[in-house]
């Protein structure tokens, strides 16, 4: 019996088959996300912090079109959380600091589907126009919240960031044919921030008395589940 199932599972996964792509698809989607700041910006504290890894998620619709089996382009709107932790220790004295900033994005990306058959390649390239809605900082000295004259350790932060950023996004990954007009995709998503988020008056330089741009990047696993109307 168990070699029947596995028989069957290999026909279902990896025979031929005639499904049309193309059409236009409405789906939803989920993401798990490694992200970070490049260049750190701690606004004139005079220290830098070791960089803790930071993750976070996203999650939104999406709309396409397949011009044929293989190319099509496709939209939608995003929640998403990006940003940056940190920790360290001065003088025996433990420092952390998290960043969370929250957009909400409008995609748009080209895709490549490899062939028709029930399991086949994808690949997408494009931009995400990120719309920045809060940003928010836990600065804390020895556990216990720190702050200064200046407010550097201010909790709502919003308003030290740029309001939009355009990302550069890469999708490498499968698309998986579940019914007809039904299926699954499951890809690495790599993205890079095109400008400087840090807004003019907080582009403070660091403790050698130079200033770098700051830019969001982040990597991770997206997947998403559509369904394709009115296709062929």
């Amino acid at each position: 019996m168990k070699k029947i199932y596995t028989l069957v599972l290999a026909l279902v996964l990896f025979l031929p088959a005639t499904y049309s792509q193309k059409g236009l698809s409405l789906g939803l989607n989920g993401a798990f996300i490694s992200s970070t700041i490049l260049n750190q910006n701690t606004w004139g504290n005079g220290h830098e912090y070791d960089y803790k890894p930071t993750f976070s998620g996203s999650y939104g619709f999406d709309i396409g079109y397949n011009f044929t089996d293989h190319i099509g382009i496709y939209s939608g709107y995003w929640f998403t959380d990006l940003g940056q932790n940190y920790d360290d220790q001065y003088e025996h004295v433990p420092w952390e600091r998290d960043i969370q900033l929250k957009y909400h994005m409008v995609p748009v990306m080209l895709k490549f589907t490899g062939s028709q058959s029930r399991v086949n390649f994808i690949g997408g390239i494009g931009v995400l126009f990120a719309m920045l809605k809060e940003a928010n900082q836990i600065w804390t000295r020895d556990g216990e919240d720190w702050n200064n004259e200046e407010n550097l350790g201010a909790k709502d932060v919003t308003s030290r960031f740029e309001s939009s950023d355009i990302i550069l996004n890469f999708e490498l990954g499968a698309r998986i044919i579940i019914i007809d007009n039904l299926y699954l995709d499951a890809s690495l998503n790599l993205g890079y921030g095109l400008k400087d988020i840090n807004v003019k008056e907080w582009q403070i330089p660091d403790s050698k008395d130079e200033y770098k741009a700051s830019n969001n990047a982040y990597g991770g696993i997206k997947l998403g589940i559509a369904y394709v109307l009115f296709g062929k």
